[in-house]
Parts: C-alpha cells; sequence; structure tokens
C-alpha cells in the first residue's frame, strides 16, 4: 500500500510538472513581448520591474475606462515601491547592512526614491477583467554602479 501511494504521489508530481513547463503563461500573469525580460538590470543604465494592478471591488459597476485606469494607477504603484525596495536591498548590500542591521543614510534613500519614482511605463497589458499589467524602467547613466556603491 505504502508503495502504491508513494508512486501515485511520484506521477501526480510529474505530471503537474509537466503541465507546469508545457504550458504558455496567461497574459493575466505575465507580459509578453518583446519588453518583458527578467527583472533587474537590463545593462549597466537600465533598471526593470513588472507589476499588476487591479481596480478596487466599489468600482464594480463602472466604466471600463475608469476600472483601467485604477489598475494601471496601482500598477505604477508597486512598481515603484519594488524599484525602491530592490534598490535598498542593493544599497544595504553594498553597505554590508543587510547582515549587520545598519541603516542606509538620508542621502541614499533620497535618491533611492527619486530613481524609483523616476521611470516610466514602457509596456501596459490588461486582462479581460481589466485587471493590469506594467513594465517599469528606470534608466539612468551608471545606474548599476551607483546601487552597487549604495547611491551615495
Amino acid at each position: 500500500m505504502g508503495k502504491r501511494l508513494l508512486l501515485l504521489s511520484m506521477v501526480v508530481v510529474l505530471f503537474a510538472f509537466i503541465m507546469a513547463c508545457g504550458s504558455e503563461p496567461g497574459t493575466d500573469t505575465y507580459v509578453k513581448g518583446e519588453d518583458y525580460e527578467t527583472e533587474g538590470f537590463l545593462d549597466d543604465d537600465t533598471f526593470q520591474v513588472v507589476a499588476e494592478g487591479t481596480w478596487p471591488d466599489e468600482l464594480a459597476n463602472a466604466r471600463q475606462v475608469i476600472k483601467r485606469n485604477r489598475a494601471k494607477e496601482g500598477a505604477l504603484l508597486k512598481a515603484q515601491t519594488r524599484v525602491m525596495e530592490m534598490f535598498k536591498g542593493y544599497a544595504l548590500k553594498a553597505k554590508g547592512g543587510a547582515e549587520s542591521g545598519v541603516g542606509l543614510g538620508e542621502v541614499a534613500l533620497k535618491n533611492i526614491e527619486g530613481y524609483g519614482k523616476g521611470g516610466s511605463i514602457v509596456k501596459t497589458t490588461y486582462d479581460e477583467e481589466d485587471n493590469c499589467s506594467v513594465v517599469y524602467r528606470v534608466h539612468a547613466n551608471g545606474l548599476k554602479k551607483m546601487a552597487e556603491a549604495g547611491f551615495e
């Protein structure tokens, strides 16, 4: 009985793995196309994240354009927040503070916030429920070096 249960569970796991690898991701989860690449640094000057936004429940009876605008606003805010969080991680790592608990300086935090909010949306897609996915890029000369140096 134990061997059959083990064999059955292995077959189920294998089947799930094959199905997950063989299916193409939908637009509600991933942004497809030439602008989508992995998150992080695309080159020494460009940083990219992907974020999703939804519209609030109270807009259930609103027009499509209103839902899409609110979803896009939410996706933009999430993208900016993700950039700032990722840059803080780079800065903490550069300063050795990720493990020692050392905080970031005020100048570094202002620089990180400036870069996080200074990007632009390069691709926007909507699913059938009017939820939004955006590809958000931050571009500055020497951005990767600044991040690795801790933004100060």
